[in-house]
């Protein structure tokens, strides 16, 4: 209505602008009263816009509102309990993620709308890996639509990725691969053992393409992440992505780890032990999924003619394996986002999965205390079969390891039970 009544006012100055002109070559009238009548014209114009310009910049309705008060109560009233159990972080580890992020998820805010902090951000991302809400839950918790709690999680743990990967999920370098030994002789006797490998399953919803692939051995669809870990319950290397229905002999192969172990680059070179006359460097622990190499041993094959020093070794190694199920424990009893299929797609999922154990690493390197009713009920997919992949026949040095190692636990290390074994 205003700018229809600027238009109808600035058509009847031009009418009037050319009235005036007749009148002026008819009577001989001064053209300076003429001019300033212009130029009372020309400021009436511009301050009628004006008013049009301010009435558009106050205009507030440009999104349905919202009601923000269940998160701005959780930031202000929930005490370190509630907190806690609401978002799995505590307010310390809260604020120290934020601090490491918030620069690159921040936004400006427009004459059009306020932008969502950076705080609220985070904190959506934190509430939908720590429970199994779905998206229009979070969005009427968060006031915000559903549309932006789809965009929020995958920007932050983009974010989360690039800016702090390198940092938190690492392959140990030298003092560290010595502590990280230590840890596992003396809590679980096995020397020189640097981490566990595993692959654990993600529930999906079926992709649209090639969703057959998807399907893993249980009958559901999942993407698999193979990950290494270490005597702490850190991630220590992760590789997400491939279809729940490849082995993870051949995801290991395909992997980054894989070729810097074959080149000798995946630990310290300096480190070694010489273990019954037998040098060993640091090693992983592997389930039988893996093929034996000289710096990841597995299990002996069990049948009726493994010997009792085989079976022994087998425990010892099952032992300090367990480390590697344990973290995944730890990490899906904290994010439970992945106990249930996940309606996203795979390529946004998996920076989501890799956001996710950088969040698990910060937990567990600042001691964020994991409660026992996190723990997941989760029913195992069982052994894979065995099948062949490049360069998975032992080489002499690999059995050799395995050998040394058996005969060490023998000779020197007591029964899990208690008691020691008898020599041979």
């Amino acid at each position: 209505m205003i700018l229809h009544r600027i238009l109808s006012a600035k058509r009847d100055l031009n009418r009037n602008r050319k009235s005036h002109l007749r009148f002026n070559k008819e009577t001989g009238r001064h053209l300076g009263e003429i001019r300033k009548k212009r130029r009372k014209e020309k400021w009436l114009f511009a301050a009628m816009a004006h008013v049009v310009c301010q009435n558009f910049r106050e205009r507030s309705l440009w999104v349905r509102p919202s009601n923000q008060a269940w998160f701005d109560m959780a930031d202000t009233e929930f005490d370190e309990q509630q907190w806690y159990e609401n978002f799995r972080v505590t307010r310390d580890t809260f604020q120290f993620i934020l601090n490491e992020i918030e620069r690159e998820i921040r936004r400006r805010n427009t004459p059009m709308r306020q932008a969502i902090s950076a705080r609220r951000r985070l904190a959506i991302v934190l509430y939908y890996l720590s429970s199994t809400a779905e998206y229009r839950t979070i969005a009427n918790l968060f006031g915000v639509s559903t549309s932006f709690v789809c965009s929020c999680i995958k920007e932050v743990s983009i974010v989360i990725v690039q800016k702090m990967k390198t940092k938190f999920i690492t392959i140990p370098k030298r003092e560290e691969v010595k502590e990280i030994m230590r840890i596992y002789k003396d809590k679980w006797q096995f020397p020189m053992c640097a981490g566990a490998i595993d692959g654990t399953h993600i529930p999906i919803i079926a992709p649209v393409v090639d969703h057959a692939d998807y399907v893993n051995r249980k009958g559901y669809h999942s993407i698999v992440m193979q990950a290494v870990v270490d005597s702490k319950y850190f991630f220590r290397d992760v590789v997400v992505g491939w279809p729940g229905s490849v082995h993870d002999a051949r995801i290991f192969s395909n992997s980054g780890l894989y070729k810097k172990g074959n080149e000798k680059a995946l630990f310290s070179s300096d480190v070694s032990e010489t273990i019954q006359g037998c040098n060993i460097k640091p090693l992983l622990l592997g389930d039988p999924a893996y093929p034996l190499l000289p710096w990841l041993v597995k299990g002996y094959p069990e049948n009726s003619n493994t010997s009792d020093v085989e079976r022994h070794f087998n425990l010892m190694l099952s032992r300090a394996r367990m480390t590697v199920e344990n973290t995944f424990g730890r990490w899906k009893g904290r994010f439970q986002k992945f106990f249930k299929r996940v309606d996203m797609q795979v390529e946004t999922l998996v920076n989501v999965v890799v956001a996710s154990c950088i969040l698990h690493n910060i937990c567990e390197q600042q001691d964020n205390v994991f409660v026992g009713d996190w723990e997941p009920d989760v029913i195992p997919l069982g052994q894979p079969p065995a099948v062949s992949i490049v360069d998975a026949v032992p080489t002499t040095d690999a059995t050799d390891v395995r050998d040394a190692l058996a005969q060490y636990f023998a000779l020197e290390v007591p029964h899990a039970r208690g008691g020691r074994v008898a020599r041979v």
